[in-house]
Parts: C-alpha cells; structure tokens; sequence
C-alpha cells in the first residue's frame, strides 16, 4: 500500500506500507540516495529477512520525497536533499504511520544508514538500529580521505567553493554544493554517540565511498561503552555485490536477537 505524507513547504513523500495483523513490530527501511522508488511490499521485505521471520513484521518504506512510480519530481526531490529535511520527514513519516505503541527496528542503507542513528534518538519507539554501508563522518571529509597527490588539492578547493556557497544548486559529483554542505558535520557519529540501543554496522570490506578506515576506528570506540556490533563483509564494495545474502543473514540474526 502507498500512502501519501504531507510535509512542510508545500512536499510530500509517498511511504510504502505492508502491514501483518496484530503484530506491534515494525522494520522501517531508510534507502539510499538513489531515486529508486519502493512499494514497501512483503516481497521487498524478503530482499532484507528470510521468509519466516519477514512474517512477524509490519514493514515500512520511506522513499524520498519528491519519488513517485511515476517518475521523479526533480525540484522537489533537489531542494528536499537535505540533512535536516531528511530527518524531519522520516519523523513525519513515522508519527503519521507508525501506531504509539508500535516498536521500530530501523534499517538504513547507504544515505539512509547516515540518518538511522539521528532518527532513533529522535523517535523513542526505536528499538534497534542496522547501518548497512553507512560511514560515521560527514561527506565531505569521507571525499577529502579518498583523494591523493594532486587531486587531493583540486578536492579541497572544491570543498572551499561548497563552504563559500552552501546554497547552490551547482553540481559537484552529482550532488548540489547545498546537498553537500547539509551533510558536512559527523552528525551521525554525534547520534551514535550515548546511543543507549543495539546497533549493527555492515561494512564492505573495499568500501571507497564512505571513510573506512575512521568508521572502523569511530565504531571500535564506541563498542567499549555501547551495544555496537560491526561486521565487515570480505570481497565487496559499498554495494555489496555477491554478497548480500550475508548482509541478509546477519539483519536477521540481528533482529531475531532483538525483536
């Protein structure tokens, strides 16, 4: 089922709904910053869990706004490709679907795995958290980490451009410099941090889109004192071609764990 949520400055995102009766669980699913478009159907759910234990959950997508079957509304989903805006509405999505007394297990991918740990410590019906190919610092650093030699000086003065004009809508690797700058700070590592849930980190183990090497380093810290467990998945990027029957498994010897 899809349902229509209304936002502020006039947008809307479409959710994908799967409801199982008399069940209170609910597998919230955060993608990544893609415009694919979700349904939320129980054949999506499946793709993350095994048939048996898909079966206890009401599931639930919150697709970008501006994402439709139809098509992508490009304005609306360009000015909504905002950190702040991104929380707000997942949390709108939340308060308008999610019953009081419903238990939220959140699973973020990519873009959406940045978001998950924010989101929990703004809903307090979250129970547990899952980043699968999330990093913990901001974007624009992770960019910075990744170039060498000379192109490590044309990025930073890229970066300097983005800080000099956080608004536009130029593009710098198909992001506008105002997505970018929205997503500049470690906001997640700061939600991670006195995170008081389970939370499991998927990492491929050639990732070069997120900051590897400080993610591993910031999650190893944060397991002396938090319920953190990280998993790195061997021969696989940020995508994880090949393997994601093993992400598959380790979501649901997570959640069965959990729930």
């Amino acid at each position: 089922m899809l349902v229509k949520v209304r936002l502020s400055h006039s947008r809307m995102l479409i959710a994908g709904v799967s409801r199982v009766a008399g069940s209170r669980d609910w597998v919230v699913y955060l993608p990544e910053s893609g415009s694919g478009f979700l349904n939320g159907t129980r054949a999506e759910l499946r793709r993350h869990l095994p048939a048996r234990v898909a079966a206890r959950f009401n599931y639930l997508v919150i697709n970008k706004t501006g994402l439709s079957a139809g098509g992508v509304d490009r304005p609306m989903f360009e000015r909504s490709f905002r950190r702040d805006l991104r929380v707000r509405d997942a949390l709108a999505a939340l308060k308008k679907l999610v019953p009081a007394d419903g238990n939220i297990f959140l699973i973020g991918y990519s873009e959406g795995a940045y978001l998950a740990p924010e989101i929990a410590r703004l809903d307090g019906r979250v129970r547990s958290v899952a980043m699968i190919g999330g990093g913990t610092r901001g974007w624009l650093k992770e960019e910075l980490s990744h170039a060498r030699g000379a192109d490590r000086k044309r990025v930073a003065r890229d970066i300097r451009r983005i800080y000099r004009e956080p608004q536009s809508w130029e593009k710098w690797h198909d992001f506008s410099f105002a997505t970018w700058y929205s997503y500049r700070e470690d906001r997640t590592l700061k939600a991670l941090r006195g995170l008081d849930l389970p939370v499991l980190a998927l990492l491929g183990a050639h990732d070069r889109v997120i900051d590897l090497k400080a993610t591993l380093s910031d999650l190893k810290r944060l397991k002396r004192h938090q319920p953190v467990e990280v998993q790195v998945l061997k021969n696989c990027g940020h995508e994880f071609h090949g393997r994601w029957n093993s992400v598959r498994r380790s979501l649901f010897e997570f959640l069965d764990r959990k729930a």
